[in-house]
């Protein structure tokens, strides 16, 4: 009875009397909103990728175009922030070289222990949004590609410890330490303070 007028406009209310009638007018209001209600914008979605020129290697190889049009909830791991940012490194044989190839395997072995929960309460989002702003990557990519840039100690200036970023361009800068531990717990303590940076 409280549906009833929804029931009626939809036409498909009736008295019902058993559980099969109840199913059957659970199945006549999906089929009412799916095939007629739904119709129209359907055909106009399928008329706007035809015009693409998409619609026809949609239906060739569906399985390609799944991941952009459905959504699928994945945890985010070390190997996709890994392989997200690209490290603009030193000319080889260089000594910043061999700092920043120090660094990088401090960088890559961080992110795994991050990943299996050992720097709790710090996350993989925690330090995607501190080096871009997001806390996930976008379906279809950053618009610019991140960059890992190294830290090294410049003459005049005091050494900087703790990690940088520029979320605009995506950028992340890594301090240059000489042990792992180092590293990491000022990696932890930067990103985990950065949001009450600069809050008096």
């Amino acid at each position: 009875m409280e549906a009833s007028d929804q029931l009626v406009m939809l036409g498909s209310l009736r008295h019902i009397q058993s559980l099969e009638d109840r199913n059957d007018l659970v199945e006549s209001t999906m089929k009412f909103f799916l095939e007629n209600r739904l119709r129209d914008f359907l055909d106009q979605f399928k008329e706007g990728l035809g015009c693409l020129g998409l619609l026809p290697s949609m239906q060739k190889h569906p399985g390609l175009f799944k991941q952009l049009f459905v959504y699928e909830e994945r945890p985010l791991l070390a190997k996709d922030l890994s392989a997200l940012f690209k490290a603009e490194v030193s000319p080889a044989g260089s000594n910043r070289r061999v700092a920043e190839s120090r660094i990088i395997c401090f960088w890559r072995d961080w992110l795994i222990e991050v990943e299996e929960g050992s720097a709790y309460p710090l996350t993989l989002e925690k330090i995607l949004s501190f080096a871009s702003g997001c806390t996930a990557i976008p379906r279809l990519g950053f618009p610019v590609e991140p960059k890992l840039e190294f830290l090294h100690p410049q003459e005049n200036e005091a050494v900087k410890i703790f990690p940088e970023a520029n979320t605009c361009s995506i950028v992340l800068r890594l301090p240059i330490h000489q042990s792992y531990e180092l590293f990491k717990d000022n990696m932890e303590s930067g990103i985990l303070q950065s949001p009450t940076f600069g809050v008096m």
